[in-house]
């Protein structure tokens, strides 16, 4: 029953208004709107009047503010006074008398200057001078035709101070049109998410977690490949025989590696390899227009299982065709497998020379997929039979090139 009694007692009290006197020593506070840029919260603001001022003109202020960069100025009369149909009044609330105490708020707009543009203001002001001058000569003594220029000159001409009156509404209209504009780490993730390159980690740590490889062939179109009958090869041309594609020298020398190795043999990677070259086979044997017969496909490709051919054509066509786009995810996604069998360091020209694909192309592919690129090292070239050479290295985190906008570089 108390604290019933208790909140009975405050919801009858009523808060007292009162009407602060005025003070002829005291300025009253003012409301005021900033052109698009707010001064700091520590800014001092100081009111002036005018000393003989007697009846309405006594209430009349003139205000102004300034930082090192910057004056902020604002008057609630004349030509910069705001029109406004209402009244403003400012209330400070005391909890420990329960009254309200009210007082008139003047409003105002306030400008901004810049100071380091106001030589040049006073300058240009000058040149207007000269210009009105000059005009006023043109109108007295210039030809018909000098006449109608300067007539249209002045129609359109486009002063300071209209823009300025625009400038709050120019801030607000660029703050709607930028506020969905996305930053550039949200612009970068995007442009990685639209690039045709298998599906990735953008933190991976290192080049073994960088993409997932069961997205570009699965464990059952791998599986579906029988490496046994290869296995048993003793030659070069019986390796071939076994190849979707005979001339890549990339593959017949890892699968001959592997042939003349003693012990177990890895039978996933000779499967990747025997995979990448039935890739290999798709970009550079396998026409646009032979992706409509599945049969032409199959005996291009030595004949591979349902699973693979179906993995080939939900992956790189598109309604039966090949656009350059998909030309590109094929090369990328095979280059990503060639990686993950190199240890993720390749020489480019080898594969290129397989492949028929110039330096240039090579090297934008493999920067593509975040490779920094190279020159091989003497080892490594020796190793290809070949003077110079440039080689491809895998770097974690991934980053891929950024597009560049704008005109070539001068």
């Amino acid at each position: 029953m108390g604290k019933r009694k208790h909140s009975e007692e405050q919801s009858s009290r009523h808060v007292k208004i009162v009407v602060a006197e005025k003070q002829t020593q005291v300025e009253p506070p003012y409301l005021v709107t900033f052109p698009g840029t707010k001064p700091s919260s520590d800014l001092t603001f100081t009111p002036y009047q005018r000393e003989d001022a007697t009846g309405d003109k006594a209430s009349q202020r003139h205000v102004f503010g300034e930082t090192d960069k910057v004056c902020f100025t604002g008057s609630n009369f004349g030509s910069n006074a705001l029109e406004s149909h209402c009244k403003y009044i400012v209330g400070v609330y005391s909890k420990k008398e329960n009254t309200l105490n009210i007082t008139n708020a003047p409003i105002m707009r306030l400008s901004r200057s810049v100071k380091a543009l106001q030589n040049e203001t006073s300058a240009s002001s000058n040149a207007a001078r000269g210009q009105a001058a000059r005009a006023a000569l043109g109108q007295a003594f210039g030809t018909a035709k000098a006449k109608k220029q300067l007539n249209s000159d002045e129609r359109n001409l486009v002063t300071g101070e209209q823009l300025s009156d625009e400038l709050s509404n120019l801030h607000a209209e660029i703050g709607k049109a930028t506020v969905n504009v996305p930053k550039k780490q949200e612009m970068m993730k995007s442009m990685a998410n639209a690039l045709p390159i298998p599906s990735h980690n953008l933190d991976a740590e290192s080049p073994e977690e960088a993409y997932d490889l069961s997205s570009i062939v699965t464990d059952e179109e791998l599986n579906s490949l029988n490496p046994k009958e290869l296995l048993k090869e003793t030659s070069l041309d019986g390796v071939k025989s076994h190849l979707a594609y005979r001339d890549s020298k990339f593959i017949n020398d890892r699968l001959m590696a592997i042939i003349a190795a003693s012990g177990k043999k890895d039978r996933k990677r000779v499967r990747t390899l025997m995979y990448i070259n039935i890739l290999m086979a798709y970009f550079v044997r396998v026409r646009s227009s032979d992706l409509k017969d599945r049969r032409k496909v199959e005996a291009a490709l030595k004949n591979p299982s349902s699973a693979i051919l179906d993995g080939l054509a939900e992956r790189y066509t598109e309604s039966n065709t090949r656009t350059p786009v998909m030309s590109d995810k094929i090369l990328l996604y095979m280059f990503t497998l060639i990686l993950s069998v190199s240890g993720y360091n390749v020489v480019m020209d080898q594969l290129g020379k397989d492949l028929l694909l110039k330096p240039v192309k090579m090297t934008s592919l493999f920067r593509t997929l975040g490779c920094k690129v190279d020159k091989a090292t003497v080892e490594e070239c020796r190793e290809i039979k070949m003077k110079s050479a440039k080689k491809a290295t895998l770097v974690t985190p991934l980053k891929f090139p950024e597009v560049r906008t704008g005109g070539p570089r001068r």
